[in-house]
């Protein structure tokens, strides 16, 4: 048997997500609770990135990141699969997967605030519930996410579901899951939590209540004293290094598609009826189902065209790519904050970013690797693929300068293999055109009160 081991905390929603995965699947593991005020050595070694749990171990490899880990559990033990195995489905059920992600932390800012940051939060959080409610659960009434049986989904929003009403809506002394307003959430949740794998494997809601009115005490404080032939279209804008990430992978791949360049001040019909949740590009369109936000788009091209694979076959070095794929998702609006911020705020967010290009120097090409994954191209180069072109035109319309070769050596280099590769090469915007473009973006947004 291999040895799996969880390193986590009962009362963390994204403990309980692993957890909930591997008693679903029938996998045996041993439980490592986490002193989180005082983490184990064992933990600050297997993730020295984030330094948080969950961690799972498998045969002493580390994986990171509760839903990078889930889809690590799927791929690694097949049974009883917690995703559907039609690839546009999955696309789907990633896609509500990564809304319940950044649904987190506006739970979490609407808990640690006050006064008006917690009302625009709570409005933000009212309005998310409203999109789950008429979209995700559908006109029809489902058991769960995907149907009649649990999956990722449920496991994804199970977490804020359990841990909205039993902790920040008693604490935070606010009501947003009125069952008038939300049946079919209000249903769902009943269904989520009659799983007996789920009901068991619950935190005692009074023990979460107090330490998490302990917890908004002293935040409190704190805040006081501070398929293959089958038609391929693709929604884009030129200026999107989203839209480009799509286009690299289409071409790296031999895909054959229809560009369709969208008007952002006025975006054509068809892409709002594609993409009525975020209204925003790249949107693939595959046999007439749309497939939106970049890196979902990416892993359904992945799947549906696995010729040429951009990920690697073995699923632990997937879920490292993975880590450093959520790394570049989460950390790349940084870089963009400091373009469109000036003064104090924008020197911030320049130190912010300066800490992430040292993290990739130091961790994620720490080999000198010529790409992310060894020496060919991945998925993980085409996620960072901005930095190689986009970081320069930021740097010289706001007036900064981040990469410096003499502290970026390993990611100078990274830049010279990864434009060097034709596919890349012959398709980046023209760099001059960009510069006016971000030019006259940049003044806008600081004219902007």
């Amino acid at each position: 048997m291999e040895e799996v081991k969880l390193h986590g905390n009962c009362f963390s929603p994204f403990s309980c997500r692993v957890t909930w995965a591997l008693k679903l699947k029938g996998i045996p593991y041993e439980n490592i609770e986490e002193d989180l005020p005082n983490k184990s050595p064992l933990l600050l070694q297997y993730n020295p990135v984030n330094k948080q749990i969950p961690v799972l171990v498998h045969v002493g490899k580390p994986i990171c990141e509760s839903m990078i880990i889930l889809e690590y559990l799927e791929e690694t033990w097949p049974q009883n699969p917690l995703l559907p195995t039609d690839p546009f489905e999955r696309a789907v059920a990633r896609f509500w997967i990564k809304f319940a992600e950044e649904m987190g932390p506006t739970m979490w800012m609407m808990f640690r605030s006050c006064g008006e940051e917690q009302e625009r939060c709570k409005k933000e959080c009212l309005e998310m519930l409203k999109t789950i409610e008429e979209m995700a659960l559908g006109d029809h009434v489902k058991k769960f996410f995907g149907g009649d049986q649990i999956s990722l989904v449920d496991i994804a929003f199970g977490a804020h579901a359990y841990w909205l009403l039993e902790v920040i809506e008693k604490v935070v002394g606010v009501k947003l899951l009125e069952a008038h307003k939300f049946p079919r959430l209000h249903a769902w949740i009943q269904n989520f939590k009659q799983v007996p794998v789920i009901n068991q494997n619950l935190p005692d809601s009074d023990q979460m209540f107090s330490l998490s009115l302990s917890l908004s005490l002293s935040l409190s404080l704190s805040l006081s004293n501070s398929t293959n032939m089958v038609e391929v279209k693709l929604h884009g804008h030129w200026t999107s290094p989203f839209s480009y990430r799509v286009i690299w992978a289409l071409k790296l791949k031999g895909i054959p598609y229809e560009y369709i360049e969208e008007d952002l001040s006025n975006k054509s019909p068809l892409l709002l009826h594609y993409n009525p949740v975020h209204k925003k590009i790249p949107v693939l369109v595959h046999g007439g189902k749309p497939i939106c936000e970049s890196m979902i788009i990416l892993q359904y091209i992945e799947e549906t065209w696995p010729h040429n694979p951009l990920l690697p076959t073995d699923p632990f070095q997937r879920a490292v790519a993975r880590f450093w794929i959520k790394f570049a998702e989460e950390k790349g609006p940084t870089v963009w904050m400091m373009f469109r911020s000036s003064g104090e705020e924008q020197e911030k967010f320049k130190k912010e970013s300066l800490e992430m290009l040292k993290t990739i120097e130091e961790m994620a090409l720490g080999d000198d690797k010529k790409f992310f994954g060894g020496d060919e191209i991945g998925l993980v180069d085409i996620a960072f693929g901005a930095h190689a072109h986009w970081l320069g035109v930021i740097e010289e319309v706001a007036g900064v300068k981040l990469l410096e070769a003499h502290k970026f050596p390993r990611f100078q280099a990274w830049i010279q293999n990864f434009k060097q590769v034709p596919v890349i090469n012959e398709n980046l915007p023209d760099r001059d055109q960009m510069v006016l473009t971000f030019k006259s973006i940049r003044e806008s947004l600081l004219a902007s009160p």
